[in-house]
C-alpha cells in the first residue's frame, strides 16, 4: 500500500514497517504518528515525560513514557520491540540540557562526549549512540513532505510591502548565517535592523521580545540551516507562531521554501488574514 505521505520504497525496510518515534512537545510527533499509521507503518512512541502530549496515546500503536536523558531505557524499548529505525520529533527546549536529574549513566556519558552544547552537536551524539546499536535515525519529515510549502507568496491578498520585502532581502542571509552557527533559526527584523535573534528561549519568545523592543511592523524570518539535516531540527511554523506574531503586531514572515513544515495551513492562513500578515516561502543560499 502507498499513501500521499510515503511510498513503498521510502518505508523503513526493517521489521516490516515498524518504526520508533522519540517524541518531544508540540503537534509534530502526533502528525508523524498519524501519517505513519495511515501508511501502514506501526509506530512505537517513546514519549519524553513533561514534554510529549498524552494525546499521542490515540495515534501510537503503543506508547512508553521515559524521562529526559534515560538513554538506556530508550534503547531497551527499541530492542525489545525489534525496532531498527526511529524518528526524532517534537521540541525539547534547549535549556533542558541543564537539567540532569533524570539522566542515566549512559545519558551522562553521551553528553560528556559532546564537544559543546549546541543542538546539532547533541542531536548528532544521540544519533551516533543509536547507530552503535544498529538503529537508524530517519528523516523526520518523511511522512509530511506535503506540508512543506514551495517557493511563493502564501497570502496573495496580502503581498509584502516594499519595506517588508527589503527587510526580508536584508535579513534572510543573516538568518542563514546565524542558523549555520547553530545559534537559532529565527531572527526578527525591522527597517533593516536586526531586532531579535532566537536563542535558548525559542521562536515564540523571540517574537514576543521583538515586539516589545521595536513595536508594530516587525518581520519574522525563519530559516533552515545550511545543509539542513532533515533528521532533526526542521523549522516549523504553526498556529502558535501566528498568534505570537499577532500579539507582537508583526507584519510579515518569510521562511525557507521546501524545508519548513507548515502545520494547520488553513487555520494559519486564516490567522494571517485576521492579523494582516504577509507570508512568503522563499529560497535562500545554502
Amino acid at each position: 500500500m502507498t499513501s500521499k505521505y510515503l511510498t513503498e520504497t521510502e518505508k523503513p525496510a526493517q521489521n516490516h514497517g515498524h518504526m520508533g518515534l522519540i517524541a518531544g512537545e508540540g503537534d509534530f510527533p502526533k502528525l508523524i504518528a498519524r501519517a505513519a499509521r495511515a501508511a501502514d507503518v506501526a509506530v512505537t512512541v517513546i514519549a519524553i515525560r513533561g514534554f510529549a502530549s498524552p494525546d499521542l496515546e490515540h495515534d501510537a500503536t503503543e506508547i512508553h513514557w521515559v524521562e529526559l536523558g534515560q538513554i538506556s531505557r530508550i534503547l531497551s524499548i527499541l530492542k525489545e520491540n525489534d525496532i531498527k529505525a526511529v524518528t526524532l520529533a517534537g521540541r525539547v527546549p534547549h535549556s533542558s540540557i541543564f537539567q540532569y536529574r533524570h539522566f542515566d549513566a549512559r545519558g551522562l556519558k553521551m553528553l560528556a562526549r559532546a564537544i559543546n552544547r549546541k543542538a546539532d552537536t547533541i542531536l548528532g551524539v544521540v544519533t551516533r549512540e543509536l547507530g552503535k546499536e544498529g538503529i537508524e535515525v530517519m528523516d523526520s519529515s518523511i511522512f509530511l513532505k506535503s506540508l512543506m510549502p514551495a517557493e511563493g507568496l502564501l497570502t496573495p491578498r496580502r503581498p509584502l510591502t516594499e519595506r517588508e520585502a527589503a527587510d526580508v532581502q536584508f535579513g534572510m542571509p543573516l538568518a542563514k548565517a546565524i542558523a549555520g552557527l547553530d545559534v537559532g533559526q529565527t531572527i526578527v527584523v525591522k527597517e533593516l535592523v536586526v531586532v531579535a535573534v532566537e536563542g535558548l528561549e525559542g521562536t515564540d519568545a523571540c517574537i514576543t521580545r521583538a515586539g516589545e523592543l521595536a513595536g508594530p511592523g516587525c518581520v519574522v524570518i525563519k530559516v533552515s540551516k545550511p545543509q539542513q539535516d532533515m533528521r532533526f531540527d526542521i523549522p516549523i511554523i504553526g498556529r502558535t507562531t501566528l498568534k505570537k506574531m499577532i500579539a507582537a503586531q508583526c507584519s510579515a514572515i518569510a521562511f525557507s521554501a521546501g524545508e519548513t513544515l507548515l502545520f494547520d495551513r488553513e487555520e494559519v492562513l486564516a490567522l494571517a488574514t485576521d492579523g494582516n500578515i504577509a507570508m512568503l516561502a522563499c529560497h535562500s543560499e545554502k
